[in-house]
């Protein structure tokens, strides 16, 4: 079987649907597929053997994409053509949402599969409302298979927790729900010494080190982390805050005026000596660093969501996490679903003050983080990626 899978961004750009794509195609090879990857020119290739073909020759995400695409699909002719959907990973435009109706005219015999990375409305004009919710709904519409990765974006196409089809209104198209997996290794080197890892940081024995990986975006709630980590201080709790990564990806929309603002709240005289910033570092690294911390704070704004690769990398880490409620708890059956007190703590959103006593209670309580670590681990199997990429083949197969 033949796939080509089309995408915005690509490693060496940085950003969840690249590592996913790239993560995603590797698996589909070890399951015998024959996988190419179109994306933007500026993901250059760094040169390095992979049995996945990638061809950054994609200069717009406007019509001109519509010509790229098609004299890509004459030259590699594959059975199935697999879209990593999110809206800012194609500079919020639309020229890839006709790609599945371009597909069907030009190549019916080739299947059109779209995964959802996200909901999110495109930028078309200004002031034009709900107009812009046709842009996400011609996309999925003229595909043959939907994919989402959340089961909040599975109930908004489906209507309902269990269903095999979206909404009658989206074509009634194949729907399926697959959870994303970690670009962040499971497994470390066993070289690995976490002792030496917290000494690099100066992390003391009685100190408890809490770690946020990401971006610095709104969306993230780094700014109500950072309300609840001033209120530990003030306790006198023996804690640090280590921060994960590079400030912003290398697609979408820079929050540089929100990561300046972070920056300056952390370098206050009393919180100097606590704070540690990585920078952008190698996912190896970040599964150091994540497994060197007592435990992850995540209080992303819009609630808790398993489309986030960060909260699946400390899942994956086997790290107890606190993060916020999600919106939608309704999950399909088999889905693996967040349950405060056996694989997480959940805390309202934008809410420091029961974010600090949530942090606070973890750092006291062992026997706690232990019952997390365990619950956590349980929950990680289900982010495995060979477990995905046939996932995915699987449903290829019942479209062809």
């Amino acid at each position: 079987m033949r796939v080509v899978l089309l995408t915005g961004e690509y490693p060496p750009l940085r950003g969840g649907v690249a590592d996913y794509t790239a993560l995603l195609g590797a698996g589909l090879t070890r399951h015998g597929v024959e996988v190419s990857v179109l994306t933007s020119e500026r993901a250059t290739p760094r040169g390095e053997d992979s049995a996945v073909r990638v061809y950054p020759s994609l200069k717009s995400w406007g019509a001109d994409l519509w010509r790229d695409v098609v004299q890509q699909l004459d030259i590699l002719e594959p059975d199935v053509l697999h879209i990593q959907y999110q809206t800012g990973a194609f500079d919020m435009k639309i020229g890839v949402n006709l790609v599945p109706w371009i597909n069907r005219l030009r190549r019916p015999r080739t299947r059109t599969v779209v995964t959802y990375h996200d909901l999110k409305q495109p930028y078309l004009l200004p002031k034009i409302g709900p107009i812009r919710h046709l842009a996400t709904w011609i996309l999925g519409a003229g595909a043959d298979a939907v994919i989402t990765t959340t089961a909040e974006d599975f109930q908004r196409l489906a209507g309902r927790v269990t269903s095999e089809t979206t909404r009658w209104t989206w074509g009634r198209r194949q729907l399926r729900i697959i959870p994303i997996g970690s670009n962040i290794p499971a497994e470390l080197p066993t070289t690995y010494d976490r002792r030496t890892w917290r000494e690099s940081l100066g992390v003391r024995d009685d100190e408890c080190l809490l770690a946020f990986f990401g971006f610095l975006a709104p969306s993230k709630g780094v700014h109500t982390l950072v309300s609840a980590f001033e209120q530990l201080v003030k306790r006198g709790l023996a804690v640090r805050l280590l921060m994960i990564g590079a400030s912003s990806g290398d697609t979408g929309n820079s929050e540089w005026r929100y990561v300046n603002t972070i920056r300056q709240r952390l370098d206050q005289p009393e919180f100097r000596g606590r704070i540690g910033w990585t920078g952008y570092v190698g996912a190896l690294d970040v599964a150091g660093y994540l497994r060197a911390a007592d435990l992850c704070v995540l209080p992303f704004k819009d609630g808790a969501s398993l489309r986030h690769g960060t909260l699946i990398a400390a899942f994956v880490q086997h790290l107890p996490v606190i993060t916020t409620i999600p919106q939608n708890q309704n999950a399909p059956r088999g889905f693996p679903t967040l349950v405060s007190g056996e694989n997480c703590l959940l805390v309202p959103t934008e809410a420091p003050e029961q974010l600090a006593q949530a942090i606070e209670q973890l750092a006291r309580d062992f026997s706690l983080r232990s019952r997390l670590s365990a619950g956590v681990a349980r929950l990680a199997v289900s982010f495995q990626w060979d477990a995905i990429a046939l996932a995915n083949l699987r449903l290829y197969q019942s479209i062809l």
